[in-house]
Formats: structure tokens, C-alpha cells, sequence
């Protein structure tokens, strides 16, 4: 596993994944899709910092782009 140091205070960040329901799915909606229904891009991805508590989330950019106008 990579070591990536947090942006905001330089401790080493600790890599897991997003998961509110214990689904393991969190999911990321862009303000520019247009209609009544949007769709779901999967966060795939997540890092958080045990000292301050800063969160980076990830997702595939190309399954975004695909779902932008």
C-alpha cells in the first residue's frame, strides 16, 4: 500500500472506502446532469487522517465524464 501524507497536516493518511448503509457503496451526483433523473457515479475509493480528520474521496473519472452532459 502507498504511504500518501495528508494536505492538511502532513500525518499519513489511512486508506478505506465510503459506506454510510455498510453497503459499501457511496455514491456522487454532478450538479451539472441535466433531467428529472440523474445517475450515480460509485465513490470507489477513500482516505482519511487519524490526526485531523481530513477526507479525499475517489471515483472513476471516466464513469463520471460518461454521465455529464
Amino acid at each position: 500500500m502507498e504511504i500518501h501524507p495528508c494536505p492538511k497536516c502532513n500525518e499519513t493518511m489511512d486508506e478505506g472506502w465510503i459506506s454510510p448503509t455498510g453497503s459499501g457503496f457511496l455514491g456522487y451526483v454532478s450538479q451539472k446532469q441535466t433531467g428529472m433523473l440523474k445517475t450515480v457515479t460509485k465513490v470507489n475509493r477513500a482516505r482519511a487522517c487519524p490526526n485531523c480528520g481530513y477526507v479525499e474521496m475517489y471515483l472513476d473519472p471516466k464513469e463520471l465524464k460518461q454521465r455529464l452532459p
